[in-house]
């Protein structure tokens, strides 16, 4: 009996963790969305206000944003500084694919990122400027679509993980 007890309880535990674990996904990406759009928005601060290379105000950048987003900016800046011949566009890039695992991003997300960092370092102040403002909307446009998912299905997933696990539990009963 109380072995069963012990099952049960671990059953109803793990599927908990479960459903958490999926509704942090649909919570976190909201707001790893918007942390993107401030990080551009300082973007464009450095370009209007500074005159620093791009690694630099990617090194800038990554010590005001979270820790997600700090690691894209950090590693670009990293990439660049390095001297090895990499554009602005493969830096980025690169960045863009390696943090993928570590971000709470959609493919979506991702290819505005990635569509983005196509202009860095080859276009003049201007250009640069009015890309920012494009990738800014179109995250704008994500973080909604995101934040509507967030509503829909992180209570979902939440109860989901709770109430199968009670209901796989009652079976093994």
């Amino acid at each position: 009996m109380i072995l069963k007890l012990i099952g049960c309880i671990l059953i109803v535990g793990s599927s908990t963790i479960m459903g958490y674990t999926i509704a942090n996904k649909y919570a976190k990406r909201p707001e790893e969305l918007r942390a993107l759009q401030a990080a551009l928005q300082m973007l464009e601060s450095e370009i209007i206000f500074s005159v620093n290379p791009l690694p630099d105000a990617f090194e800038r950048i990554s010590k005001y944003v979270p820790k997600n987003i700090h690691k894209l900016f950090a590693h670009s800046a990293y990439l660049l500084k390095q001297r090895t011949g990499i554009t602005a566009q493969e830096a980025w890039s690169i960045s863009v694919h390696q943090t993928r695992e570590e971000m709470h991003l959609e493919k979506e997300d991702r290819e505005i990122l990635i569509s983005f960092g196509n202009s860095l370092g080859c276009s003049d102040r201007e250009q640069q400027l009015k890309n920012i403002h494009l990738a800014c909307s179109k995250l704008a446009l994500e973080e909604k679509k995101a934040e509507k998912l967030r509503e829909k299905n992180e209570k979902l997933y939440k109860n989901l993980g709770v109430l199968g696990g009670i209901l796989v539990a009652l079976i093994f009963i």
